[in-house]
């Protein structure tokens, strides 16, 4: 019987599957933590990188089935790296790295990256609140002034319900500076759950839509268990991106409030004199990174819009 050949999101599907490790540990993977895939997002965004390739592969004639080779991987990346940034790039590198268990050698982007800061002030995140229903109002405040991200709204707690990752090098000057806050519990990109400081003001709108039983709840095909009636995951991120849009005529994203925070905060923890060093570190714990040069990113400052000149 001849075998049916496999397609090309069967045959990504399926080599994404074989190196996933959703829910584990690093404490429990040990030294593999860094050959497997600990995050949906991950996943999805890998199992996208490998379909691309899969097609490239289906375009130059060759069969999906057949072995791939370390000098076929890299033929690729530097021809399709000619329309691609630095970052679309390295994530190819590292999906096809991963599932194919090679070596892959470092490809420059033909586009090249200009950093643009994406923070919001704290006008303009108002002014976008004011335009979304309440729910979703609230996301927005809570983000722009605790740093959270979309995905991390339906997981969270109220701080004894759950406890921050352990064995991970936490500080215990979080929040340092910060006006009245009550700490909540969320759980971040690859699993990690981190505390959050959200201001008095914003915990008690927050308590008062506690919903009388948890609700399930599907982002981006990840289940999450929801307390609150609070916006999250890709639905505020639309309504924030919208709403944005129509008042400020640009949208740098949901995202833009986490970089708001980060900058906020270093301002803050500089100008109390601290070594620069535990100034990103602790903003970078804060944000859940473990480690602070990631939390560079989030420095760039934005420029002024022409819509709001």
């Amino acid at each position: 019987m001849t075998k049916r050949p496999h397609s090309v999101e069967e045959s990504a599907r399926k080599s994404i599957s074989s190196v996933l490790a959703l829910g584990q540990s690093k404490t429990t993977l040990g030294k593999l933590v860094r050959r497997v895939i600990k995050s949906v997002g991950t996943a999805r965004s890998f199992e996208q990188c490998l379909r691309d390739f899969l097609w490239w592969r289906v375009a130059q004639g060759a069969s999906i089935d057949a072995p791939v080779t370390r000098a076929e991987i890299e033929d690729y990346l530097r021809q399709e790296s000619v329309r691609w940034r630095q970052k679309t790039v390295d994530q190819h590198r590292q999906a096809l790295s991963l599932v194919y268990s090679v070596a892959l050698t470092h490809v420059e982007a033909g586009i090249p990256t200009i950093a643009v800061g994406r923070a919001y002030t704290l006008d303009q995140m108002e002014r976008i609140a004011c335009r979304q229903a309440s729910h979703n109002a609230l996301a927005t405040r809570i983000a722009f002034h605790s740093g959270l991200r979309a995905a991390e709204f339906p997981e969270l707690r109220d701080a004894p319900e759950l406890a921050p990752e352990a064995n991970r090098p936490w500080r215990n000057d979080l929040f340092i500076g910060m006006a009245g806050g009550t700490i909540y519990r969320t759980v971040g990109k690859g699993g990690l759950a981190r505390s959050v400081l959200i201001p008095h003001e914003l915990h008690l709108q927050l308590q008062s839509r506690r919903l009388d039983a948890p609700a399930v709840v599907i982002d981006r095909k990840v289940r999450r268990t929801a307390h609150f009636c609070v916006g999250g995951g890709q639905a505020v991120s639309e309504s924030f991106s919208s709403a944005s849009l129509r008042v400020l005529d640009f949208s740098n994203g949901f995202h833009g409030l986490r970089h708001a925070y980060a900058q906020a905060r270093l301002e803050t923890l500089l100008s109390m004199d601290l070594d620069p060093l535990d100034c990103l570190e602790i903003t970078s714990q804060e944000m859940g990174h473990l480690r602070p040069d990631v939390s560079l990113v989030y420095t760039t400052r934005s420029k002024p819009h022409a819509a709001e000149n």
